[in-house]
């Protein structure tokens, strides 16, 4: 229990500091964006005066006023030009907006010259190309407290001919970072460590973390101050914590992230002991329910084990008998209420439940196995639906099939089909139904015997395909589809006549045993949508040619490691077996998949195939004249 409780505390202090470091990451990222936003509006300025040639005072005022105006971070906004740029008769110009009030004033006139290289915000921004942050000052003249300044390089023609200015409230920035924090203690550092804002107000910009770090006794501390101002994220302990005459006794926690616009760096100090002590106080509860807890079982396992002896001799005995397989056992003469009274008459309960386990789970075997032949009786009845002799024709030389159709289940969705229509035409259709079982095998029925009939009747694959399309919506509402393989195969000419219901196209393997894909789709998938129109689409088997067609359970078979058989190894197999007949194709088809499967077909599977042979000297008319259409 000791171990479990101290692990559970440990996460709970892990997650705590995780917490509060997110919470400080998230602070300085507000932080960042706020400063970014007021870093926008000089650059807006400095937008402005590139589009404006030369505005008047007023304009400029006005805008100024507009800038200042925007957040109380803001104390001022200010433009400042270069001599004799604004005014060929004055020398210097710098409009500026300051305090709640708004007051306006000429920073050249009233506080000082800008020009004499004194004023960072000036100085460091000319011949620049970017605005940047100066470095947190005291500004004396115009604003006369602790701020820091955003400038902006002003350009007109490719000459520098001043700056725009957004001066930030140093002040008003550690009041408003104090209020999300709840009073918590923080600081902001530059990159060298001196404090441009700080939960002592007095510290800023009058001291630095390196005056803080000589104070302390822990030499983490030393080490933390490298981590801040490396610009790292992250938190360190300090035991003792000492900051201007203060001691925060126990460990404090400092957590540190940079705040990138302006390479400063926030921090905030916060006290472990203060922090984990909802934790501590759920765990002194924790503790003592626990201890309760084992004191009352101590109790109630003496208190019990006195009144055990005698009545756990008969459950000794029934179970022994239990055990021998005697299921008629029964304790006899229950006279105790107590637990294990209870647990006598539960266990008589328990034989006769069991007993009627038995019958049960009996007649479900029962039931089991006579479901198992009714699924038999169903795939044989499948099986008897699909050309099931082969070869098929054995009197026609001229060409050779074969047809495989393996169920992954008791039933399949695909099934093939061949007939002939007359001596010298041959339909064949090979389809997969959407789903498995027995749905989508009664499916698989109806759409073959309404495909059957209507090749019967001579009409054109494409027509077959419409109106099969029409009565699957019409019976099944939508709620099952099919992709169809259907053609016609003039056995003389080899020239087959096809429409392509949305099926894997098929293979054709020459003679010289290379393997191309054909047979693309001429139509969308049969059942899914109303009025579908397919179109008719030729190709010509050559004497020694072979047509491969296959349902997706061909390609997306997957491997116990996940890997699909796919299109690559479709034609590695094909290639090996381009000289091979049509029943070697298929059946060897079968195989490699049930072997790369590892004997579990998790998709249907069916194959057909159609080689064509020479015909003798009238399968060579044939192949010199074409058929018409």
């Amino acid at each position: 229990m000791g171990v479990t409780l101290k692990r559970v505390y440990d996460s709970a202090v892990t997650s705590l500091q995780e917490q509060r470091l997110m919470e400080v990451t998230l602070l300085a990222l507000a932080i960042d964006n706020e400063l970014i936003s007021l870093a926008r509006i000089a650059e807006d300025t400095a937008a402005f005066m590139r589009v404006r040639a030369t505005p008047q005072p007023d304009e400029l005022y006005a805008l100024l006023r507009e800038n200042a105006n925007r957040t109380p971070l803001i104390y001022g906004a200010g433009i400042a030009f270069e001599p004799y740029i604004y005014d060929s008769e004055t020398r210097l110009f710098a409009p500026y907006v300051y305090d709640e009030d708004l007051k306006a004033i000429d920073i050249s006139v009233v506080a000082y010259d800008y020009t004499t290289g004194e004023w960072p915000w000036y100085s460091e921004i000319l011949g620049s190309r970017e605005g940047k942050w100066i470095d947190p000052y005291f500004d004396t003249g115009a604003g006369n407290l602790e701020m820091t300044t955003y400038s902006v390089p002003l350009y007109r023609d490719d000459s520098f001919i001043g700056v725009a200015t957004i001066d930030l409230r140093l002040d008003e920035l550690s009041r408003e970072i104090s209020d999300v924090l709840n009073g918590q203690r923080f600081m902001i550092l530059t990159g060298d460590g001196t404090f441009v804002s700080h939960y002592l107000p007095e510290l800023a910009l009058n001291s630095d973390i390196h005056e803080s770090a000589s104070m302390q006794t822990d030499s983490n501390f030393s080490r933390i101050v490298d981590e801040i101002l490396s610009g790292d994220t992250g938190m360190g302990i300090v035991e003792d914590l000492f900051i201007n005459d203060e001691l925060l006794p126990g460990n404090s926690w400092i957590l540190y992230t940079p705040i990138k616009s302006t390479g400063w760096l926030l921090a905030t100090i916060q006290s472990e002991t203060a922090l984990t002590q909802p934790l501590r106080d759920q765990l002194e509860i924790a503790i003592g329910g626990l201890s309760l807890t084992i004191v009352l079982i101590f109790i109630l396992v003496w208190i019990s084990s006195s009144r055990m002896t005698q009545p756990i001799k008969k459950l000794e005995a029934a179970v022994s008998d239990v055990a021998r397989g005697k299921l008629d056992t029964h304790i006899e003469n229950i006279r105790s209420r107590d637990e294990l009274g209870r647990l006598s008459i539960g266990f008589n309960r328990m034989l006769r439940n069991l007993k009627k386990q038995i019958d049960l789970q009996s007649q479900q075997e029962a039931s089991q196995r006579m479901q198992e032949r009714e699924w038999q009786m169903a795939r044989e009845t499948q099986k008897s639906l699909l050309p099931n002799v082969f070869p098929p024709f054995p009197d026609r030389h001229e060409f050779e099939l074969h047809a495989v159709n393996q169920a992954a289940h008791h039933v399949a969705g695909d099934f093939f089909d061949f007939f002939l229509i007359n001596p010298k035409t041959l339909v064949f259709v090979i389809a997969d139904v959407s789903g498995k079982g027995m749905s989508a095998a009664l499916v698989m029925a109806v759409t073959r015997t309404i495909v059957r009939n209507l090749a019967q009747s001579g009409k054109s694959p494409a027509d077959i395909l419409r109106e099969t399309n029409d009565r699957l919506r019409e019976s099944h509402k939508g709620a099952a589809f099919v992709t169809i393989f259907l053609g016609t195969y003039h056995t003389g000419s080899g020239r087959i006549l096809y429409a392509n219901g949305g099926h894997t196209p098929p293979y054709i393997l020459e003679r010289n045993g290379k393997i191309r894909e054909t047979g693309e789709a001429t139509g969308t998938i049969v059942g899914m949508l109303e009025h579908q129109e397919y179109r008719n689409a030729e190709l010509r088997l050559q004497v020694g040619e072979t047509l491969f067609l296959y349902t997706d359970g061909f390609p997306e078979a997957r491997s116990p490691g996940g890997d699909f058989y796919g299109s690559t190894r479709i034609r590695q197999f094909l290639e090996n077996h381009s000289g091979s007949s049509a029943s070697v194709i298929c059946e060897s088809a079968v195989r490699e998949i049930c072997r790369f499967q590892n004997q579990h077909l998790a998709d249907d599977i069916t194959f057909l195939a159609i080689k064509r042979h020479p015909a003798g000297l009238g399968g060579l008319i044939s192949d010199l004249v074409k058929p018409r259409s």
